[in-house]
């Protein structure tokens, strides 16, 4: 455990001093993050000028929605936007070896190994959103903590969803971009679960649980139910055990340069 420690001290380090040695990057990093979340945001502005609700969700309460997501996906979005297609590529190429010998757990060392700090831009533009969609509102210390956890639980979904797809490479070592696809529908997470009806409920909250990473937590601060966040905790909880899962199936199937 304490190897681990300083092992991910050292990577986190390292990706600092990386991203201090392009600090125009934090510029650009700030423009596009403001783009980024702009466009979602007026998108639903001109959707709410000619209906007060849409699946009985309000303007502040999307916008509330918006700000969560953008959070969850700023912070994910800084471990993983280099880790996952670096981890795909050692995968195919065969060089996954070097990172099995290393003395610290695989999964832990592609997590921390690549931080794109300017991704933590975007996840202060979602605070901001979520402060100022909640300005006025009365919250109690149980609906802030179980807001926490839901967000914690979205923020391991979010994980499990991109390293799944990403060790698919195991069994189908292709050049598909397949970071470039779930990074076009992990948005889907942006918009109220309660959209999706009959098959696309069930395909979209609990097959491909796009629809778990974000919802739960505003609906918990919103306090309109807690039933949603059992059962994100219980769809994240099983996707976890899959990560681990098919982890293991991969590694015993891998047949890199050195095996």
């Amino acid at each position: 455990m304490k190897q681990n420690l300083l092992m991910i001290k050292s990577l986190v380090k390292v990706s600092f001093l990386q991203a201090m040695s392009y600090r125009l990057d934090v510029l650009f990093g700030l423009l596009s993050s403001v783009i980024w979340l702009g466009v979602p945001i007026i998108f639903f502005k001109v959707l709410y000028l000619n209906v007060d609700q849409i699946a009985g969700w309000t303007f502040n309460e999307t916008l509330l929605l918006v700000g969560v997501y953008t959070l969850i996906d700023g912070i994910m979005m800084a471990f993983l936007v280099s880790s996952m297609p670096s981890l795909e590529q050692d995968i195919r190429e065969g060089t996954l070896d070097n990172i099995l010998l290393k003395p610290i757990n695989p999964q832990l060392y592609y997590f921390c190994h690549a931080i794109d700090f300017t991704q933590f831009l975007n996840a202060l533009l979602g605070l901001a959103v979520i402060v100022y969609a909640t300005w006025g509102y009365q919250f109690r210390l149980t609906q802030i903590l179980l807001f926490i956890i839901s967000c914690l639980a979205g923020s391991i979904l979010y994980y499990s969803l991109w390293f799944l797809w990403t060790i698919t490479t195991f069994w189908f070592p292709t050049n598909f971009g397949r970071s470039d696809l779930f990074l076009s529908l992990i948005q889907l997470s942006r918009y109220p679960s309660s959209i999706y009806r009959g098959a696309g409920s069930i395909l979209f909250n609990f097959l491909l649980p796009f629809g778990m990473v974000a919802t739960p937590a505003t609906v918990v601060l919103l306090h309109k139910s807690m039933a949603v966040l059992i059962v994100q905790l219980l769809v994240a909880g099983v996707f976890a055990l899959l990560d681990m899962l098919f982890w293991k199936l991969g590694i015993s199937k891998y047949d890199g340069a050195g095996r």
